[in-house]
């Protein structure tokens, strides 16, 4: 330990900041460790101070808007007819299963069995439970808890989370199946599960042996997740108990738990939130949070301090008894312990009976088939499969008129991509210039090398090669590195493109290239870890592209700057393009034609905006330069600029030997 970094703790300590060591500071300087120190802010800024009541109720639309954004849920999808059927019914004695099922969205089923009283002489409370990942609804665990609370005086419905039991549909994409592209069209099966629980709200409602003001959520491990998110985006839920699921983004992207969890753990978090977020919108509802100190996925650095957070937030509303925390020396899953304390909470807030439970749930089994609502044949027209294609609303293509149209329309849609998908993007992004190194002379061009940090700390070089003599200042053309570039020695190496005299080039070695390159294991991490801080890695080197082109402009041999990319840096040059107005034209070799392409690139919610030829025509009036040919999705860029009297500013070029700036 340093005398110096010694007598920085001391100062540190005085001025109640934190205190890292050198190899943890250092640390902040890679991928993992920038993505842990952006994690910290957000979930030390989330809720630190409990908001007043009457800004908790001034701003208390706006963030439920948001959080049904981060959802994919706004606005919400149409409440088309639900076509509940019931296929059949087992009778038990003090209890009855219905077999059920109804469409969250024409044609997509959400498929569930109802527990209720054999005898109902009024309406009763009603608790939606919802599965983790097992096999749904016929596993042991599952179909206890709902039977306890159909034999207790309740009506509980249970339901199959999409991809388990009789549902179809998928939760696994960026776990497994490699949908990037879910990223982009800013979807999340956790928007999925919320929207088919809240038509199961509507589908209880419906039912008269309910009383709608009576409802309350609950379920484990993802369905406690699912029970976090619906409370916070449907008020009519008025208990909410989630169960081994609850944590904080630190703790989660410290621990690289992201790598135990399927996408439906998390939303999309462009506005920065943390789980006490969504618990101020849950508040003042009555709201138990149950967990296990030994969950290997939610550790209890992470929900104890979520839980008192939010526990400050109840008591600033004046509601401190409705908000606890139970937990049990015990791994994920439940405990006699956590039971008793979930079912008395219901008692409690649903029945205003406080008395402690003391029975627990019963080792009966129904053998599955009994439960299953299809009867082991699944139906083959069932839209589940494709509602990550069909949840999130995309826009329609803009109709160009004239130019004062158009420009309505263009300062509409940059003001959503950078309020939304680029809302992080160039914040605090003037970067900090560390060094030159002149590279030496070769063949008549002089390389160079930049150094400088990024506003999350990351060290970023920028190679440039210049003409020698050329006259100053010399017009740039700047790109981002190769990903797969095996070296950028020399003024870029491979990554540079071919251009003639006088044009100099500047080669960023954004994130993930050149010595900021991370292996598949961690890069599979980093790409699922980046939503929850509200970027994507493509953003991230978009940032770098852009810090080192603000850092280059200063430079005073630089002239006019342009941007340039080749198939998977394409997309940073037209985004670069469109959040730096000074740049003055876009150079694009083999672009990829649609963000739903998963090979394409991720980008926060992007086609709920447009898509590459839509999104690359708001660079309009500026000139666009296809090189060796135009993809025939961007036939559309054309004739908008076409239509705008600008047709000439769009041309394509055999090589980038012939390009010369417009």
């Amino acid at each position: 330990m340093t005398r110096r970094w010694f007598l920085g703790c001391v100062a540190a300590f005085g001025l109640g900041v934190s205190c890292v060591s050198p190899s943890e500071a250092e640390d902040f300087t890679t991928l993992y460790g920038t993505a842990r120190k952006q994690a910290r802010q957000i979930s030390s800024n989330s809720l630190a101070v409990p908001m007043p009541p009457e800004q908790w109720q001034a701003t208390l639309a706006e963030r439920r808007e948001q959080w049904r954004e981060m959802l994919g849920l706004s606005p919400l999808p149409e409440r088309t007819p639900l076509n509940a059927k019931v296929t059949g019914t087992l009778e038990r004695g003090d209890y009855v299963v219905e077999k059920v099922y109804f469409e969250a969205v024409p044609g997509a089923y959400v498929i569930g069995n109802l527990y209720r009283p054999a005898v109902i002489t009024e309406p009763l409370p009603a608790v939606l439970y919802l599965c983790g990942h097992t096999k749904g609804k016929v596993s042991p665990t599952y179909q206890s808890h709902p039977r306890w609370f159909g034999q207790h005086g309740y009506v509980a419905l249970v339901l199959d989370p999409i991809q388990l039991g009789e549902s179809q549909g998928l939760h696994h994409g960026t776990y497994r199946e490699g949908r990037w592209d879910w990223q982009s069209r800013g979807y999340t099966p956790a928007g999925t599960e919320v929207w088919n629980a809240m038509r199961a709200l509507d589908y209880l409602e419906s039912r008269p042996d309910v009383d709608g003001d009576r409802m309350g959520v609950t379920g484990l491990s993802g369905g406690g997740v699912i029970s976090w998110c619906l409370g916070g985006a449907d008020e009519r839920v008025k208990v909410v108990v989630p169960v081994c699921q609850s944590g904080s983004i630190e703790q989660v992207v410290t621990d690289r738990s992201t790598d135990g969890h399927c996408d439906c753990a998390f939303w999309i978090n462009y506005y920065r939130w943390c789980w006490s977020d969504i618990g101020s919108l849950i508040a003042p509802r009555p709201f138990l949070m149950a967990s296990g100190s030994e969950d290997v996925l939610w550790r209890p650095s992470g929900y104890r301090d979520v839980a008192h957070r939010i526990r400050h937030q109840y008591t600033a509303l004046g509601a401190g008894d409705n908000f606890d925390l139970v937990e049990d020396l015990s791994p994920h899953g439940y405990t006699p312990k956590l039971r008793r304390a979930i079912f008395t909470w219901f008692n409690t807030h649903l029945k205003q009976d406080p008395s402690p439970v003391a029975d627990d749930v019963t080792d009966f089994v129904e053998p599955e088939e009994n439960l299953l609502v299809f009867g082991g044949k699944l139906p083959t027209d069932d839209r589940m499969r494709e509602i990550d294609k069909i949840l999130v609303r995309r826009p329609e293509l803009p109709e160009i008129t004239d130019e004062k149209s158009w420009q309505s329309h263009q300062a509409a849609a940059l003001a959503k991509l950078k309020g939304l998908t680029f809302r992080h993007t160039t914040e605090q992004h003037t970067p900090h210039h560390r060094a030159f190194r002149d590279d030496g002379n070769s063949g008549g061009l002089t390389s160079g090398t930049y150094e400088f940090e990024s506003y999350d700390g990351m060290t970023i070089s920028v190679r440039t090669k210049r003409f020698a003599g050329s006259p100053l200042p010399t017009p740039l053309l700047a790109l981002a590195a190769q990903p797969d570039a095996k070296s950028t020695f020399n003024g870029g190496g491979a990554s540079r493109p071919g251009v003639s005299a006088p044009i100099a080039t500047a080669v960023v070695e954004v994130r993930n290239t050149g010595v900021t390159s991370v292996g598949p294991g961690y890069l599979w991490t980093v790409r699922r870890t980046y939503p929850l801080l509200g970027e994507t890695l493509p953003e991230r080197q978009l940032s770098d592209l852009l810090a080192g082109i603000a850092l280059l402009r200063n430079q005073s041999q630089t002239g006019p700057i342009a941007v340039y990319g080749q198939g998977v840096t394409a997309p940073l040059a037209i985004y670069a393009a469109l959040l730096d107005d000074e740049i003055t034209e876009i150079v694009l070799a083999n672009p990829p034609e649609t963000h739903a392409d998963p090979e394409s690139g991720e980008f926060l919610g992007v086609l709920r905006i447009g898509d590459y030829p839509q999104n690359l025509a708001l660079a309009y009036p500026r000139p666009i330069t296809f090189v060796g040919k135009m993809p025939a999705a961007y036939e559309w860029t054309r004739q908008a600029y076409q239509k705008l009297g600008a047709g000439d500013k769009i041309r394509v070029i055999p090589n980038m030997q012939q390009w010369q700036p417009r």
